[in-house]
């Protein structure tokens, strides 16, 4: 009897766990699980209990997947704001805004043979970083 229940109590949804989200997944015997995508697949798990474990699954991977893209969003937001900041100090440097020594800096760093501006990640990030020592230097 006793095992009676514990088989019984494996197979019924945890307590407090969600069961309506897999109930809206009714199991149909008649489906085959390489025929459907996503959470249609739960139709095909009679054990209802493991189909709601499923669903909490795919619930966590949505949520961790759409935080994880968020987050990426705001780190290209964040980095092309950045960008956006260095290309107007290198451009306030070129039009001698900043003073003679950091219009010297840009000129020797961001022009190339043919006087072509450079405006790629790297080298506005390393004109940057040259700016902060002439700054430092010139306290």
């Amino acid at each position: 009897m006793a095992s009676h229940q514990s088989r019984r109590g494996a197979q019924e949804p945890h307590a407090g766990e969600n069961t309506q989200g897999v109930d809206s997944y009714p199991y149909d015997p008649t489906l085959r699980l390489e025929s459907l995508n996503g959470l249609d697949r739960l139709r095909c798990f009679a054990d209802r209990a493991l189909a709601a474990d499923f669903f909490a699954v795919f619930q966590a991977v949505e949520r961790n997947t759409a935080m994880a893209e968020a987050r990426e969003r705001e780190r290209t937001q964040r980095r092309e704001a950045k960008l956006q900041s260095l290309r107007t100090l290198a451009a306030r440097a070129f039009e001698g805004e900043l003073g003679s020594e950091p219009k010297e800096l840009a000129t020797h760093l961001l022009l190339d043979e043919h006087g072509t501006r450079a405006s790629d990640e790297r080298s506005l990030h390393e004109f940057a970083l040259a700016m902060g020592q002439l700054r430092r230097l010139s306290r």
